[in-house]
């Protein structure tokens, strides 16, 4: 795979096809296909919700939702204007044109947990070092207020995984469950599997949901990820740890 050659792997779509080929972790994989009119159709008439998004992008941009409202609509949302559409003949016609001839995937919609009906994801960040990878922790993002998106450049607010839970199930729903380790443990398994594929990786903000019924997915995984949503952890030294992380694996990437 030439993604083998690539020190930031960028493309969404190739990442997913790596990772689909580990079974053990497809249950975590959202529904991703690339885009066209057909891969759409077929998408939204299986999902209540799906997402569009740029094949290579980042910090959120670009990034449309599609909601299938009722029967023969479809409500199209980009970051400032909102779209109704008859049938998903319609819908694919619209996204094609907001497209404008870029690659995108189209992905399944996840239920993401809600704070006071606002989106919740979670960044959880990796760095590999010494020949293996080491965990730095686990930050929420909640979305701004009528945004989709959760990310930080677009205007999400950082919030800690308990809080986020508590707030989201309730401290009784929650039960006993280390939902860190649980979290650690999958974005470790997550982390070992690319770099099957992309053996000069060595840093990955690893984006992922939690649903109403607590299933973890794999949203994304960026392979120069920004931590400034660690300057909120409960932990008060992690940022500068991270900082002084990301300045050796990237000094040492230069001189590979």
């Amino acid at each position: 795979m030439k993604g083998n050659l690539l020190k930031y792997p960028g493309r969404k779509w190739s990442k997913h096809e790596s990772l689909w080929n580990e079974e053990g972790l497809r249950p975590h994989l959202p529904v991703t296909e690339l885009f066209t009119p057909q891969s759409f159709k077929k998408m939204i008439e299986q999902h209540p919700v799906v997402f569009l998004k740029p094949d290579l992008g980042m910090r959120g941009q670009g990034i449309v939702k599609v909601s299938r409202v009722k029967e023969g609509e479809c409500t199209i949302q980009t970051a400032s204007k909102t779209y109704k559409r008859r049938g998903a003949s319609s819908a694919a016609r619209r996204l094609n044109k907001l497209i404008g001839g870029k690659r995108y995937i189209v992905q399944q919609g996840i239920d993401l947990i809600r704070i006071k009906g606002r989106p919740v994801d979670f960044r959880i960040l990796l760095h590999k070092t010494n020949g293996k990878w080491k965990f730095f922790g686990i930050m929420g993002k909640v979305a701004a207020k009528n945004r989709f998106v959760t990310n930080y450049a677009r205007g999400g607010k950082a919030i800690r995984l308990q809080e986020a839970l508590s707030k989201a199930f309730g401290n009784e729903k929650l039960g006993d469950v280390n939902w860190d380790e649980r979290l650690k443990s999958l974005s470790l398994q997550l982390a070992e599997a690319l770099q099957k594929y992309y053996p000069n990786v060595t840093e990955l903000g690893l984006d992922v949901a939690i649903d109403a019924d607590q299933r973890i997915w794999l949203l994304e995984a960026n392979t120069r990820p920004q931590y400034q949503l660690f300057r909120h952890h409960a932990n008060r030294g992690l940022y500068a740890r991270i900082a002084s992380s990301v300045r050796s694996v990237r000094a040492a990437k230069q001189q590979r």
